[in-house]
């Protein structure tokens, strides 16, 4: 009797980092350990960047007698050194994936974080988008806002939050 084939089944997975303490090589690691993922599923590392332009702020007429023209440039050049180490950090993950066995490419975009991170999800048609808990407490969650908090209720797929204690629970148990 032949053998049955075993079919692969292919995970659409968004992981989601900031690049903060939170959401760095421990936090790949832990994705890619409990999820299990492979070379087999689509893994894309996402990275958003809201950047705030200062002549978007109000700005007092001291400030601006430096003149708006200067102003840009610095701003431009200052955002371009932003995105170069945003591509380094997102690199350096990525190789933590390849190391692990994990096939895996790298977005960034520009824009605000959760609304990004939802609409990428939908036009990837993501089984599942991971992120990294910041461990804000209530107070702060309530005045600015909580990214994985509005992706729970508006990413059209699964979201798993990964909380800086399963983190730590992991690291303890691979060094045991």
């Amino acid at each position: 009797m032949a053998k049955p084939e075993s079919k692969t089944f292919a995970r659409n997975v968004l992981i989601c980092s900031d690049l903060s303490a939170y959401s760095s090589e421990k936090f790949l690691e832990w994705c890619i350990t409990k999820l299990r993922l492979t070379k087999t599923d689509n893994v894309t590392l996402f990275h958003v960047f809201e950047w705030q332009y200062l002549t978007d702020l109000p700005l007092d007429d001291e400030v601006m007698a430096i003149g708006t023209g200067s102003l840009e440039a610095m701003q431009s050049e200052e955002k371009k050194k932003v995105k170069e180490g945003i591509v380094k950090g997102m690199e350096g993950l990525m190789k933590v994936a390849q190391e692990k066995g994990v096939n895996a490419e790298v977005k960034i975009v520009e824009g605000v974080p959760k609304v990004k991170i939802c609409e990428f999800a939908e036009k990837l048609k993501t089984d599942v988008v991971i992120m990294a808990s910041r461990g804000m407490g209530a107070m702060k969650r309530f005045f600015l806002g909580s990214n994985s908090d509005y992706c729970i209720h508006n990413c059209p797929s699964s979201v798993v939050i990964v909380r800086e204690q399963d983190l730590k629970s992991t690291s303890q148990q691979q060094s045991s």
